[in-house]
């Protein structure tokens, strides 16, 4: 059973994000906030995209308060929180992988996922038997490639969002086209 504990230390742990929730006793939310900070820290250095690091600082902001708020409830209303996952209860939806395009685009970011951890491991072995290669070409796989993959696979999501917008947008308009007739 969650309860309110000490504010002080409240505040210290709330410093690291999912920290202070999982002091308030709130584990599966603290977790989750974890793992989305570390996690967008990892792939914004991992993909050199210092400007993503701007989401890890807001998660902490959120965390932060998050914490040091539910800390401050009284006892009537912290009794009534529940633990849940930041990105819910039912993980079930994981397994399913989308249909039609999303799946296209899935299996081409795996792909080029795979090829990169490829490169990568070629060049760790070259290197480890004293074959080097020349900093541009070790700077274009394993620097430039996840940009560009990166780049485009954004780009190809904000086509899908457009393209699926445009749909909706005209599969409106027919319903107001039917609507307003009159067949008599």
């Amino acid at each position: 059973m969650t309860h309110k504990r000490n504010k002080f230390l409240t505040f210290c742990f709330s410093c690291m994000p999912g920290a202070g929730q999982m002091f308030l006793g709130f584990f599966k939310e603290g977790v989750s906030l974890m793992t989305v900070f570390l996690g967008i820290i990892v792939i914004s250095n991992w993909l050199y995209l210092e400007c993503f690091a701007v989401a890890a600082i807001i998660v902490w902001f959120y965390a932060f308060f998050d914490a040091m708020n539910k800390n401050s409830l009284p006892d009537e209303e912290f009794a009534g929180l529940e633990d849940n996952y930041i990105w819910g209860d039912n993980l079930d939806c994981l397994p399913k992988l989308p249909k039609g395009k999303g799946r296209k685009i899935l299996a081409i970011i795996l792909i080029c996922f795979g090829v990169y951890m490829l490169f990568n491991s070629i060049i760790s072995a070259l290197l480890g038997m004293g074959i080097y290669i020349s900093y541009e070409v070790n700077q274009f796989l394993l620097h430039y490639i996840p940009q560009f993959i990166v780049a485009f696979a954004i780009i190809a999501v904000g086509f899908r969002m457009i393209a699926g917008k445009k749909q909706e947008i005209d599969f409106d308009d027919d319903e107001k086209y039917f609507e307003g007739r009159d067949d008599k």
